[in-house]
């Protein structure tokens, strides 16, 4: 894909997939909470690209860029047929479905157009909390990424960012060859006794709409290394409606704005 960016200190990248409501609050919450310079690059990979389009048609920023990712059919026909009518891909510890796929495709084709000196992923179901910038930035100094947080056994893409240069010289770059989506970076770490960074975060914790700052007794609210929470993930964003949880979503849409007008 031909595209030039300029260069940035950060380059955002998100996939949005038939979630143009949450990939609204994820964006304004970067152009809020982020001070230095960046770019954002919202790849589509709903099958109708009007929906998206018609969504951001009125947000004029020279640095945001939507990009068309891959055609992928909606929730509803994903599941019309259960968990049983999807096609499943094995990997070494764990197995993945299309959405995962095709994320990581899209994620790739993003990582191809980057030039700034950090690349970040942002879910499209998750935001920023806070300016961020000043307590994540320097643990990449000692750490090759940092991550949200962990799950099966792996450092999770919701929210991850490293130093460009210092993936393109170990030649890394997140795939789905162990466990799940950018599991491979977990294990090359590892594997290479390389140290990185998962934030400390709310996943397990029983008391999680009195800790959460979005008062939803879901997701993952994730910390800087002070303490102070920076980032919140609802998880599942695209696929809550075909889950019977739509009611969730509704509500961390709304409680975003609201928060996001502060």
């Amino acid at each position: 894909m031909e595209m030039s960016l300029p260069p940035a200190n950060i380059d955002f990248i998100l996939v949005n997939y038939f979630s143009e409501d949450l990939a609204k609050i994820a964006i304004e919450s970067i152009y809020k909470f982020t001070k230095s310079s960046f770019n954002v690059l919202l790849i589509d990979n709903s099958k109708d690209k009007s929906l998206l389009k018609n969504k951001f048609k009125n947000f004029n920023k020279d640095n945001f860029h939507l990009i068309n990712g891959y055609d992928q059919e909606t929730p509803e026909e994903r599941f019309e047929n259960g968990l049983n009518g999807i096609t499943w891909y094995d990997t070494e510890g764990g197995k993945y479905g299309p959405g995962s796929l095709h994320h990581n495709k899209a994620f790739n084709i993003g990582i191809d157009l980057c030039k700034s000196k950090y690349i970040c992923h942002v879910d499209i179901d998750s935001l920023f909390l806070k300016e961020w910038e000043e307590d994540i930035l320097p643990l990449l100094e000692t750490n090759l990424f940092v991550s949200h947080g962990e799950s099966k056994g792996i450092a999770r893409e919701y929210f991850l960012i490293w130093e460009k240069e210092k993936f393109e010289q170990h030649n890394l770059r997140p795939d789905l060859s162990y466990v799940d989506t950018c599991g491979n970076l977990t294990k090359f770490t590892k594997d290479n006794n390389i140290s990185f960074y998962v934030c400390e975060n709310t996943a397990f914790r029983k008391d999680k709409i009195e800790k959460h700052i979005i008062k939803l007794d879901a997701g993952t609210q994730s910390y800087t290394p002070n303490g102070s929470p920076f980032h919140y993930h609802l998880g599942r964003g695209t696929s809550l409606k075909v889950m019977g949880q739509e009611n969730c979503k509704n509500d961390y849409i709304n409680l975003c704005k609201i928060y996001l007008r502060k």
